[in-house]
Formats: structure tokens, C-alpha cells, sequence
């Protein structure tokens, strides 16, 4: 019996990182698949920059995995962490911090995330939805949860992007076409879902999104701001929140949150993502980067807190700043440092 897995792993591509992957055929008989069975494996480190070509090996530790949706049975996707030679995390492995970081909090760290994955379709140099005529589609307005040849593009790419990630266990929990044209997002995680979990499926998400754009000629981007002018970018809102402020009378722990957040705004905006600048302008449903609020029901702050949390007086925040390029692992690992104050 021969599995094939896809090893999957996060480059050190910078200023944003792309998601890499190669397939490793396993021949071997097993009761049952279990992390094991998948074996550390080395690549050439200096073409994903993660090394130079004098000292290129670099390996891969499997960490989590799904069934491969694409392949079919027998076959599964393999989620790997960077490591050096010498068995340390490498530079560019995000997730070896936040795993630090959960270890750090102990039990206060007992938290869930969601994200809410913004992404652009492009064929060719254009989104799709932008004519090749030179002309722009008519202004915002119908796009946003709408529907129609004439208000939707790339439903067949969503579909069955959400029809996979579902086969394959990962969690998502929707999907809505977004305020500009052929702008999709999709959410993944949620309730008693940790952070780890939460980012290793975002990225494994990624990785069949591009996948499936393949098969349509389509390429998904997560420019923060893929068209200029009065268009919408792209987000990655981060609903997050701890089990102090899930409980009864946890407004109190939500609103210290968003103060502690506050005075770390430089920490989260660096991992935020690039080019977010030209995102958070203060218009389209953002605040300036270059200003800090929080509020009740307001798109129009970094932090919204919602509008049914505040009734409730418990549940989570919204941190509406982080980029569609940021790297999941380490928007979670700001969040709890500065949120359980580990810095």
C-alpha cells in the first residue's frame, strides 16, 4: 500500500510569506494513519529563502494533517514546521512561537480564534469582474453578499473550495462574496477551536485555494490592497477571545484587552501584514492605521466589539486591522502576549 503525502510548509519569503508544498510517496502498511507514520523530510532550503546554497538542507517536522480532498483516498495533506539542522526552529517558523506562547499562558491561555479570510481573483493581471476594455465595473454597492452573472464572479471557484476543505476536516464555517468585485471571503474557526488549530487550518485552507484556482486558471491573491481607488481591500478579521472573557461579566476582561492592545500597537501592526498601510486608511469599513480605537458595533475602529457581546456582557472581540496577507501564527501570538500580558 502506497500513501502519498503533500508536505506542506510556510517559506521565508518576506516581506510575505508563500506557502510551499511537495509530494512524498510512503510505501507502507498501517491499521490506522497517525501522525507518525509521516517522517521528517529535508528540501532545498536556499529556493524557498530559508537557506544559502553552501548549507541548503533545511527539514520538514510534520505537525498535523488532513485528508488530501484532491488526491482522494490514500492520500493526505501533511502541515510542516521548519527546522535547522541542528533541531532548532527556523527563523521563519511562526508557529514554534505561538506554540511558546500558549505553553507560557498555561490555562489563561484557553482561547478561540476565527478568522474571516479576505481574497482577490485575478485572471491574468486583472480581478476578476474588471472587463478588459479598459473600464471599471460600476461602483460598489451590489457585490457584497449578492448574486447574479453580473454581481458575482468566481462562484465555481468558491464552491468548490469550500466543498473540499470540508471533506478534508478543516474548519470552516462560511463563505460570502465581498464589497468589491470578485472579492470572496471565507471563515475558518471558531467556537473551542485554539489558536494552533485555527492557523494550521487557515494555512492548510490557503494552500487549496491556490490549488483549486489551478484547475480554473484563476489565481487567488491576499494583496491587502489588490485594486487602488474606491475599492475595498482585502482583511483578515481576527474574532478572538480568552476564557475569562467568555464568562459571566467577561466585558470587563474584553475592554482591559482592547487597553492592553492599545498600548502595543506597534507589535501587532509589524505582523500584520504588508502593505497594510494601504489598506487601513480610515475609509472603506477601516480605521487609520495610524490611529487606535475600539467600540461597540464600529466598523470604523481597530476593535470592534459586538453589538451583541455588549448585551450579553461576555464573548470576544473583533481585531479588525490584520491584513488578508498576514501570517495566522503570529497575529495569534500578539494577541496573547499582549492579551496575557507575556511580552
Amino acid at each position: 500500500m502506497a500513501i502519498i503525502a503533500e508536505y506542506i510548509w510556510v517559506d521565508g519569503t518576506e516581506p510575505t510569506a508563500l506557502v510551499r508544498s511537495k509530494t512524498k510517496v510512503i510505501h507502507k502498511t498501517v491499521d490506522a494513519v497517525a501522525l507518525s507514520i509521516f517522517p521528517q523530510w529535508a528540501f532545498d532550503g536556499s529556493s524557498t529563502n530559508q537557506a544559502e546554497g553552501g548549507n541548503s538542507d533545511r527539514l520538514l517536522e510534520p505537525v498535523c494533517f488532513v485528508t488530501d480532498p484532491v488526491r482522494g483516498e490514500g492520500c493526505y495533506l501533511v502541515l510542516c514546521e521548519v527546522y535547522n539542522p541542528d533541531g532548532t526552529p527556523h527563523t521563519s517558523n511562526h508557529r514554534a512561537h505561538l506554540r511558546a506562547a500558549m505553553a507560557a499562558g498555561g490555562e489563561a491561555s484557553d482561547s478561540w480564534i476565527a478568522f474571516e479570510q479576505e481574497y482577490t481573483f485575478f485572471k491574468g493581471s486583472r480581478p476578476l469582474g474588471f472587463g478588459n476594455d479598459r473600464r471599471y465595473p460600476a461602483p460598489q454597492g451590489p457585490y457584497y453578499c449578492g448574486v447574479g452573472a453580473d454581481e458575482v464572479y468566481g462562484r465555481p471557484v468558491v464552491e468548490k473550495h469550500l466543498k473540499l476543505c470540508l471533506e478534508a476536516g478543516i474548519v470552516l464555517t462560511g463563505i460570502n462574496a465581498e464589497v468589491m468585485p470578485g472579492q470572496w471571503e471565507y471563515q475558518c474557526g471558531g467556537p473551542n477551536v485554539d489558536p494552533l488549530t485555527a492557523s494550521d487550518h487557515l494555512w492548510l485552507s490557503r494552500w487549496l485555494l491556490y490549488r483549486v484556482g489551478e484547475d480554473f486558471g484563476i489565481s487567488a491573491t491576499l494583496d491587502p490592497k489588490p485594486v487602488p481607488g474606491d475599492w475595498n481591500g482585502a482583511g483578515m478579521h481576527t474574532n478572538f477571545s480568552t476564557a475569562a472573557m467568555r464568562a459571566p461579566g467577561g466585558i470587563k476582561h474584553i475592554t482591559e484587552a482592547c487597553d492592553r492592545i492599545g498600548e502595543n500597537i506597534e507589535r501587532h501592526i509589524a505582523v500584520y501584514g504588508a502593505g497594510n498601510e494601504f489598506r487601513l486608511t480610515g475609509h472603506h469599513e477601516t480605521c487609520s492605521i495610524r490611529e487606535y480605537k475600539y467600540g461597540v458595533s464600529d466598523r470604523t475602529a481597530s476593535i470592534r466589539i459586538p453589538l451583541l457581546v455588549d448585551r450579553e456582557g461576555c464573548g470576544y472581540l473583533e481585531d479588525r486591522r490584520p491584513a488578508a496577507n498576514a501570517d495566522p501564527y503570529q497575529v495569534c501570538n500578539a494577541l496573547l502576549r499582549t492579551t496575557l500580558g507575556l511580552w
